[in-house]
């Protein structure tokens, strides 16, 4: 892509193409070299391989672009920046101008303020040589020169100026910047990227120290980004800018240029741009139809009126394109709210209408069954203590089941024991284990459910029900971390999930000393309660449509007819879920195709003081006896239909 000199119309293409292509270059060093020198350099090779360009490229613009990538890294490559920037300056043309200012800017920041003066006052020199075609060619360098001077010796030395004749329109280089602006901005579709990129070009092309872009909304203003030239931030930036001229530019839609030292006394900015200190002013109108959305507000530059016409049209150019830009990146970004809006409103309302195919086992459409499956979105992925509370029948065996198989236990055994079903010694037993000759008939060694556990998840369902003695050995086993088997003096390491559950209130046991506190606190990191299938009657169809296929195996499957599906949401299922498959094994037992409401139990429209009327021991008689009738004498599945252990069952068989 190296092109050779020429002269007349062609010459001046390619001399226009040549400054087009530098421009891109220095672009992108200034915005590559805000993330790394070694990004920033990467992506320059790229450009100049894909240009066709070569690495040894002597063009000045090219050795200026890595001159100001190399200047934001190591003092190694500081110094080689500035071994490129003598070896430009010392050539000529605008890139050896920009050299010695740039030189200039590094002992300013270096602090030898002596040698940044002696390097701008020939950068001056060499510049005022060339007028008035060099300044013809680069105004704005004349601009950026005459403020480091102004910011090195403290006075203002202004470059000389332009032929009036020559500055009616902006340069070629200033359009050139306006048109890659378009692009930019035409492909942002955040405002406040919008205005960064404006707020940037105009700050340059009006060679500004600061710049506002404030947002008019009515009679409010709205400071929405702010800067110094060296990019830093402004504090208070209402406290920095003119409300009088901002009202005035608001009023006229027009743009204001105005040199604080020739402005009358009577004007209504006079008074502010004093106090604030500002000594020239730019405010252009973002204007979008009749509607002044906002200005561009630019300071602190002494220009030469003789640019005035030029600068004013290209702000006005800016302003406009500012203005279309920023009301369609405004409409994206409302329209990306509102898109995200109704995403999240059909997945809420998708989340009420389905089951979560996570927990499927565990359906629901109810708002009670939703806040559970919240709740176990957090404590599935985590590996501390749960504890499951809720009635009899409301599947915290089930609950418990899929908090192991959808955490990050899942590959490892899940081993459930049910506290309520052993005494004291034979609880021991099977919690730890025990070795060979422990107890009379220990004839081999055994490992106990924490062993089988280990790695995994241990379910203790009903640890309400454990002995004291019993709660003192599980709650040293979790502090510990080990245990030993029964008779045994090899201590095991254990590492476990414990969930437990309960239907009892554990916090009213340890107020009767029934359960001990430290281990209620070792155990109740993570709670969740279940709740009963009254508050959740909205879930009865579904679970319904659920476990029927589940219960039938072979059989044929029912279908319940509307009345019936009102008469089980009617109840009030003491026995909870247990008791909706109850009702429905007895509709697959029964053989009917459709079930109505005549054929479920008369006992099913009963209230609870109907159903608990007469003697305790007649209701438990009756309950007891249409539960071994429903399990055809099967004591083990009576006791499930229940809800109680088969011993309990057998003990109270042994007292009727």
């Amino acid at each position: 892509m190296r092109r050779d000199g020429g002269s007349g119309a062609g010459g001046s293409l390619r001399a226009s193409a040549d400054r087009a292509e530098n421009i891109l270059f220095e672009e992108l060093a200034t915005h590559a070299i805000q993330d790394a020198t070694e990004l920033a350099s990467e992506l320059l090779g790229d450009v100049l391989g894909r240009a066709g360009i070569e690495d040894g490229d002597d063009r000045a613009g090219l050795k200026l672009c890595r001159a100001r990538i190399l200047l934001a890294g190591d003092d190694d490559e500081q110094r080689d920046a500035r071994s490129i920037l003598r070896e430009v300056a010392a050539a000529d043309g605008p890139e050896a101008w920009r050299a010695l200012l740039a030189l200039a800017r590094i002992e300013r920041q270096r602090g030898r303020h002596e040698t940044a003066a002696e390097l701008l006052g020939t950068t001056l020199d060499r510049f005022t040589k060339k007028a008035p075609a060099a300044q013809r060619e680069s105004p704005a360098l004349a601009r950026l020169i005459s403020l480091e001077v102004e910011r090195v010796t403290g006075r203002r030395r202004s470059a000389p100026s332009p032929e009036a004749a020559a500055t009616r329109l902006p340069d070629q280089t200033a359009l050139l910047r306006l048109i890659d602006l378009g692009k930019q901005i035409g492909a942002a579709d955040d405002p406040d990227d919008v205005l960064r990129l404006v707020l940037d070009e105009a700050v340059t092309l009006a060679a500004a120290e600061r710049g506002f872009v404030i947002r008019v909304r009515g009679t409010a203003l709205e400071f929405i980004t702010s800067r110094h030239v060296d990019h830093a931030a402004i504090d208070q930036p209402d406290l920095e800018v003119s409300r009088a001229l901002i009202r005035e530019v608001q009023r006229t839609n027009r743009v204001e240029e105005l040199s604080v030292a020739d402005l009358p006394t009577h004007h209504p900015a006079t008074r502010s741009l004093q106090a604030i200190g500002a000594r020239t002013v730019i405010c252009a109108p973002i204007v979008q139809g009749d509607d002044v959305l906002g200005v561009l507000y630019l300071d602190g530059t002494e220009t030469d009126p003789g640019d005035r016409e030029a600068r004013g049209l290209l702000l006005e150019l800016l302003a406009g394109q500012t203005a279309a830009a920023l009301l369609n990146a405004e409409r994206h970004h409302t329209r990306n709210r509102e898109l995200e809006t109704a995403r999240e409103t059909l997945r809420r309302q998708r989340d009420i209408e389905e089951p979560r195919a996570d927990y499927q086992e565990f359906v629901g459409r109810s708002a009670a069954i939703q806040q559970i499956y919240r709740q176990l979105d957090l404590i599935v992925p985590t590996e501390e203590p749960v504890v499951l509370t809720g009635e009899t029948g409301t599947g915290k065996d089930l609950v418990a089941r899929l908090i192991h198989e959808r955490g990050p236990r899942a590959e490892r055994e899940f081993v459930a024991l049910n506290c309520a079903a052993f005494s004291d010694t034979l609880l021991e037993s099977e919690l730890f284990g025990y070795e060979r000759g422990a107890f009379t008939g220990a004839d081999r060694a055994r490992p106990g459910l924490l062993e089988l556990a280990h790695e995994g998840t241990l379910f203790l369902d009903e640890v309400g029900d454990m002995s004291l003695r019993m709660q003192a050995d599980l709650l040293r086993v979790l502090q510990s971390g080990e245990f030993r088997r029964v008779g045994g003096r090899r201590p095991i390491q254990l590492s476990v999930r414990v969930i437990v559950a309960t239907h009892r209130d554990l916090e009213e046991q340890i107020r009767r000393r029934e359960f001990r506190q430290d281990l209620y606190y070792r155990l109740n990191v993570l709670p969740l309660h279940l709740p009963p299938l009254r508050e959740r009657v909205d879930d009865i169809p579904l679970l319904v449509e659920r476990l029927l296929p589940r219960l039938a195996g072979e059989a044929a499957i029912p279908s319940f007819s509307r009345e019936a599906l009102a008469a089980l949401m009617a109840h009030d299922w003491p026995g909870n879920v247990r008791e909706l498959q109850n009702i429905l094994r007895r509709a697959i037992a029964g053989g009917r195709s459709k079930i109505r409401a005549q054929d479920l139990p008369s006992t099913l429209g009963q209230t609870r003081q109907e159903r608990t009327a007469g003697t305790l021991r007649e209701a438990e008689g009756e309950a007891i006896r249409r539960a071994l009738k429903v399990a055809k004498g099967n004591k083990a599945q009576a006791a499930r239909i229940l809800g109680i252990t088969r011993a309990t069952l057998y003990a109270k068989l042994k007292t009727r």
